[in-house]
């Protein structure tokens, strides 16, 4: 069993001591404190495992002479090397010296990457938080052009608000949204494809406790679903639409088809973005109200965070409502059947 002790938590920073409770990265073998793993809820180097990214202790120099680990990303280098290969952070020349030069790695091809401790849009000295929290790895453009790496801390603003109670927030799955709402500030783009709101549509919503899309796209969804219920009806013999005019419906049924599939596509690519803006007019007005500490902390977990019985509503309103559509049907149900199995 691999012993962990001195080496440090990726989330908290903490070095790790004997009798810690260490759960592992099934897919790279990074150590995390069980309690910060059910934090992030996933590996801070998952971007890298397609890359085949596999963790190392801190700090090492390999048992050969021929390569030296890089104490930032693992990645082995040439003996008398600089600079790491991968991540462009300056190697220390023994195991004992592990201070991060403030040095730009040599230019070569592709982006060119820095100590990932240097904060691209200031001009001071790399910090890195040993407070709990999230920890962060992104890109952003230097004033010299270049793309750099930058860690973010608990500390660290995105949009103006700490990362911490960004976290705090959003609840379940806060490192993949603080991942994307960090990358929509650095890049100003709002697009991102969330396939929970292309498939689950208002029941996402609901679920980010995002009330107003949510009752929108169900009314939505309601709206352009109006011709196809007419149709069935008028298919299965309903009286009460005996003599009214039908031969619209099927011309509207079609356009309304397609409209739908393209509002669960214009959902999907802005759900992300949309959740940011409502979590960040909601976090300003907790921050509005409440001072920083534990009260606050507290506002913005019971404000944010999921909710599943607001989705347990949601479907069992969506049973209801089609129950009593399916009321309105006529007495010929099997056209209604042979119409769907066609």
């Amino acid at each position: 069993m691999t012993d962990y002790k001195g080496n440090r938590c990726p989330v908290c920073e903490k070095t790790f001591k004997e009798n810690d409770d260490i759960v592992v990265c099934p897919d790279c073998g990074t150590p995390y404190h069980r309690e910060c793993w059910k934090k992030v809820g996933a590996c801070l180097h998952e971007a890298e495992h397609a890359a085949g990214f596999e963790w190392t202790p801190d700090n090492v120099i390999s048992g050969g002479p021929e390569d030296l680990v890089c104490p930032n990303c693992g990645t082995h280098n040439p003996l008398g090397a600089k600079f790491c290969n991968h991540c462009g952070v300056s190697l220390p020349d023994h195991p004992d010296n592990v201070q991060h030069r403030e040095r730009q790695a040599p230019a070569g091809n592709g982006p060119v990457y820095a100590n990932p401790n240097y904060d691209a849009n200031a001009n001071a000295a790399p910090r890195r938080s040993n407070e709990p929290g999230p920890h962060l790895e992104g890109f952003s453009t230097g004033a010299d052009g270049n793309i750099y790496r930058k860690e973010l801390g608990p500390e660290d603003p995105i949009d103006g608000i700490k990362a911490r109670d960004w976290s705090t927030y959003v609840g379940p799955s806060s490192m993949y949204y603080l991942m994307q709402f960090f990358r929509m500030q650095e890049t100003r783009r709002r697009v991102c494809v969330s396939f929970s709101a292309f498939f689950f549509g208002p029941a996402y919503f609901f679920f980010r406790k995002m009330w107003k899309q949510g009752v929108f796209f169900a009314l939505l969804e309601i709206l352009l679903a109006v011709p196809s219920l007419l149709y069935v009806m008028a298919v299965s013999g309903a009286e009460w639409m005996v003599g009214l005019p039908l031969s619209w419906i099927p011309t509207a049924a079609n356009v309304c088809y397609v409209l739908n599939w393209l509002q669960m596509v214009i959902r999907s690519l802005y759900a992300v973005y949309w959740y940011k803006v409502e979590s960040k007019r909601r976090i300003e007005s907790i921050y509005a109200r409440c001072p920083e500490g534990q009260d606050r902390s507290d506002a913005l977990a019971l404000s944010g965070g999921t909710s599943v019985m607001a989705v347990v509503i949601y479907f069992i309103v969506y049973i209801v409502a089609a129950l009593c559509a399916s009321r309105l049907l006529g007495p010929n149900l099997n056209a209604v059947l042979s119409m769907f199995s066609l």
